[in-house]
């Protein structure tokens, strides 16, 4: 164990350190579903979406018009599609990005999947609004909000008593609609569903680990 959280690191931090990213390889045991904002359906709009899906192979990618849609066909069917996945193989990594109200979507979703105990490997909250509280069944989760014209700017938190969850915050001054079309936004999203799942280690391991550098996830005996 203590080895291979040691190479783990070293992994990680060389994947860091990368610069040519340009691509996700996600895990083959993955699923990795995407929500755009309002209006997306409509051609030209949600372009920075249907530039991260070709980005990342084996992608869904979620568009539409508004709420109702949203709310009566895109969440049922994630939550079905996922419950499947799950229920087929509990090992499968979970990765869910959401802009705009998708962001507003999947932070409800989650809270689901967190009652039929069913974990996420990584979601992603691009400038949301409303957010509900992250539940701790998520491992990480990547805030990204922006501060110019039409930026909705709701911060991601943590639900009562949540100590797993890992929450990174990434502030960009760039309008609303450019924000999930920025590279560095999609080239921390592909990092972060490129990398080994996170395993739960021992407090002495992750201090270790962290002093590479990384994030390490804990928990401490009972």
């Amino acid at each position: 164990m203590f080895y291979r959280s040691i190479v783990r690191a070293i992994v990680l931090l060389f994947v860091l350190s990368t610069p040519g990213l340009s691509h996700a390889v996600p895990p083959a045991n993955s699923l990795t579903i995407l929500i755009n904002g309002f209006g997306s359906a409509i051609p030209f709009v949600g372009y920075g979406f249907q530039k991260l899906k070709e980005r990342i192979p084996g992608a869904q990618l979620y568009s539409y018009i508004g709420a109702v849609e949203g709310w009566t066909y895109i969440a049922p069917k994630i939550l079905k599609d996922v419950r499947t996945a799950y229920r087929n193989n509990p090992d499968i990594e979970i990765n869910l990005i959401g802009v705009s109200f998708g962001a507003n979507l999947l932070t409800r979703i989650v809270a689901q999947f967190d009652k039929d105990g069913i974990p996420v490997s990584y979601l992603g909250i691009i400038d949301g609004l409303p957010l509900s509280p992250i539940t701790p069944n998520v491992r990480r989760v990547d805030n990204f909000t922006c501060s110019l014209v039409g930026c909705l700017g709701d911060k991601v938190e943590l639900t009562s008593g949540n100590q797993l969850t890992i929450v990174n915050t990434f502030d960009y001054k760039i309008a609303h609609i450019e924000l999930p079309n920025t590279e560095e936004v999609q080239r921390r999203i592909l990092h972060q569903i490129s990398t080994y799942p996170i395993e739960i280690f021992s407090v002495s391991e992750c201090e270790l680990i962290r002093q590479t550098g990384q994030l390490c996830t804990f928990q401490t005996d009972q």
